[in-house]
């Protein structure tokens, strides 16, 4: 809902101009800190509770776990195929055991590229960034006395830019599909959560008059 109020630029002039501005300035801000604060709560939330990156990337640390699920990864169950030939059957069996040390091996370079990520963008300006926009503005009130007056905090003075939202989103989707593949051995279907999103999206805005 938010991405075309940012970059639809025919969507902008036809909503966000004339009468209708403020309301739309009023309706992009309050979804803009949001999705920040979602951003910053789902990356490094530490509440025990909570389902954060963060808090997977720690639980994956622990190897007696990470073994376990290194074994869920590689080893499948395999129904029987009534197969009776001592040959066949072997020859299988030499198969999968080899099909099950490439799994585990996969295994192993997607936690590496799930750290490897995880390490940049948890110490990335741009998350950081946003969890003080979180702090200070969306989720509590960080008032400061100056000049005579009390202000708030400025995100101008943060250095960000519209895209900047879209480019973590972009990171944290990859980091719950490595973490979706190391826990659960599952993928996810982004591309049809985004073709059900994007219905969303141009029903509301295209159907508005």
């Amino acid at each position: 809902m938010l991405d075309p109020m940012l970059f639809d630029t025919d969507l902008v002039k036809k909503w966000g101009s004339r009468e209708r501005a403020r309301g739309f300035e009023i309706l992009r801000a309050t979804l803009y800190l949001t999705c920040v604060q979602e951003i910053a709560k789902l990356s490094l939330d530490s509440d025990e509770r909570a389902p954060s990156v963060h808090n997977f990337v720690g639980a994956l640390g622990d190897e007696s776990l990470r073994s376990e699920l290194r074994e869920h990864y590689a080893v499948w169950r395999i129904n029987p195929t009534g197969e009776r030939d001592p040959d066949v059957i072997r020859l299988r069996e030499q198969m999968e055991l080899r099909k099950q040390g490439e799994r585990r091996t996969q295994f192993d370079a997607n936690y590496d590229e799930l750290g490897r990520i995880w390490s940049s963008f948890s110490v990335s300006l741009k998350l950081q960034s946003f969890v003080k926009i979180r702090d200070k503005l969306s989720a509590h009130t960080d008032v400061h006395y100056r000049d005579g007056k009390y202000v708030l905090l400025e995100v101008k003075s943060l250095g960000l830019k519209w895209g900047d939202i879209k480019e973590c989103v972009e990171t944290l989707q990859h980091l719950v599909e490595l973490i979706n593949l190391l826990v659960r051995n599952s993928s996810f279907a982004w591309d049809m959560l985004d073709e059900q999103l994007e219905e969303a999206v141009v029903g509301f805005w295209g159907g508005s008059k």
